[in-house]
């Protein structure tokens, strides 16, 4: 990567972090993350400022992929943008803004000419104009305008369901988590009725954020559930699901948290593994570190999903192939410690001790044996 250019359309002398960022997103995420997120916002009031991603790390104490891995995880909850050069080198960052007024409507670009990590260049506050285009996916939020929003909100329908979301969450709702709903209503094509459930069930399970929200929104859109029932067969199924690890992680009195959930999500739906077979997992986990690690109980069923398991029996196999490995090992050694034992010995000389003080004769019994049966 080349050098980089931090810029953006003013230069206010302070920092400015957005309520909507403090209430939406910094919760959730890792607090690292976080700091690499402030810091961007930092450089953004800096003229003359060299900025580059190495510099970023040693001012953090991070490595480059630390730093990567945040842009990462910023971009996938839609508050960065990254942008890739033909050869896929990383080109640009855009910083979407999160206020208010503008979020999910405009981004405004902060690095941009990127092509090397070790390079660094000046900061400027040249302003640029150019706008990235907004993509109605589910992926991305669509941008709405104020009318859109005030229709939307002025639905009777829709008016009962903010009241009672707003009962649930003890506050009012942002103009971020009105346009998040219409989102679900609009482009995910939820019903109220299925909306108040998704809100009711993620508050329910201690889970307030409207970033979580959104997150359990677009995978009952990804999973093609369209009606309450469905939603509530595949919540029950789900609770079942982490009940169950939690048990057999010896969990309680909390709820999981979202990296452990995106593990359990791995687990069932990237490795399609069956309940018994991760709560297997999770029981030897407990037995070999323990404690309850999401990590180990990873590493345990990565394996057997590249081994192929699909059954206890197939566990059951594994495991009699390993300690017949383990066996074969052990013999291995056993025997060539023992020929190295015999070796020694036969080519050891022999030597006197107080009881072995006198001269050893070296017969040979073979022989004597003969001559005593010729005579």
């Amino acid at each position: 990567m080349a050098d980089i250019m931090l810029h953006t359309t003013s230069n206010t002398g302070f920092t400015c972090v957005s309520n909507s960022f403090i209430d939406d997103f910094m919760k959730d995420a890792n607090g690292e993350y976080v700091k690499v997120y402030l810091y961007l916002l930092r450089c953004l009031t800096r003229d003359g400022f060299e900025f580059s991603i190495s510099q970023l790390a040693d001012c953090l104490d991070h490595t480059e992929k630390d730093v990567m891995r945040a842009f990462t995880y910023w971009e996938k909850v839609g508050i960065l943008r990254l942008e890739y050069s033909a050869d896929n080198e990383l080109s640009g960052i855009y910083l979407v803004d999160v206020n208010g007024n503008g979020y999910g409507k405009t981004e405004s670009p902060v690095i941009s000419n990127i092509t090397s990590m070790n390079k660094a260049t000046r900061c400027t506050s040249t302003a640029n104009n150019s706008i990235a285009p907004v993509y109605t996916t589910a992926d991305t939020k669509p941008s709405y305008s104020p009318d859109q929003l005030k229709a939307f909100s002025e639905d009777q329908q829709v008016e009962d369901l903010i009241f009672a979301i707003q009962t649930y969450l003890k506050r009012p709702l942002s103009i971020s988590d009105t346009t998040t709903l219409l989102f679900w209503y609009d482009s995910l094509h939820f019903s109220v009725d299925l909306i108040q459930y998704l809100v009711e069930t993620c508050i329910g399970g201690g889970h307030s954020s409207f970033h979580y929200m959104d997150t359990v929104a677009r995978n009952w859109a990804e999973d093609g559930i369209t009606t309450v029932d469905e939603a509530i067969s595949t919540s029950s199924a789900r609770n079942n699901l982490v009940y169950s690890i939690m048990k057999s992680f010896g969990i309680s009195g909390r709820v999981l948290v979202e990296s452990e959930l995106n593990y359990v999500n791995k687990w069932s739906g990237s490795y399609g593994m069956a309940l018994d077979l991760i709560c297997e997992a999770c029981k030897r986990t407990i037995m070999q570190t323990n404690k309850p690690s999401f990590p180990y109980a990873d590493s345990i069923l990565t394996n057997w999903h590249k081994a192929g398991v699909r059954t206890m029996g197939d566990v059951e196999r594994l495991d009699l192939e390993h300690s017949m490995a383990n066996v074969a090992n052990i013999s291995s050694a056993t025997r060539a410690r023992s020929s190295a034992a015999n070796s020694g010995a036969a080519t050891k000389p022999k030597t006197n001790s107080k009881f072995h003080n006198f001269s050893q004769r070296d017969y040979n019994f073979d022989e004597l044996e003969k001559r005593i049966l010729g005579n």
